[in-house]
């Protein structure tokens, strides 16, 4: 479905695209009458601008619908790691796991920690714990 809306919203923008340009070439065509070249250019326009527009909302919602499955997969991995760990997570841990960069993942997780309350504890290898309370001891 997702590769359907990638490419009908490639298809849209083109043809948009397409037909705006052609409204823009318009009045310069001198082969036509000018009322003629006006109507033309109206014409591209009205079927032009939705067009592109459909497209670009399609693209929107693709880019919508992306960040929602980003979220709910890092929030699983988040959930699991909580689980496995007792609360306990590094950002090496989480950034490993999610597979994202070390910047991106201690945002997460201080995200998280503000969410939760969380403490931080320093490990005796120095790296820093942010420890949730999961409510198990």
């Amino acid at each position: 479905m997702k590769l359907i809306k990638k490419g009908a919203a490639g298809l849209l923008l083109a043809l948009g695209t397409l037909i705006l340009a052609s409204g823009a070439y318009a009045p310069f065509n001198h082969d036509i009458s000018r009322q003629e070249r006006m109507s033309e250019a109206m014409a591209c326009l009205l079927f032009g601008i939705p067009i592109t527009g459909a497209g670009g909302w399609l693209v929107w919602s693709l880019q919508q619908q992306s960040r929602q499955e980003t979220q709910h997969r890092l929030q699983s991995i988040f959930h699991q790691l909580l689980k496995q760990s007792q609360g306990k997570i590094t950002v090496m841990q989480f950034a490993l796991e999610a597979q994202l960069t070390a910047d991106v993942a201690k945002q997460y997780l201080d995200e998280r920690a503000k969410e939760f309350s969380a403490d931080f504890n320093v490990g005796e290898d120095g790296e820093i714990y942010y420890c949730f309370h999961t409510g198990k001891s």
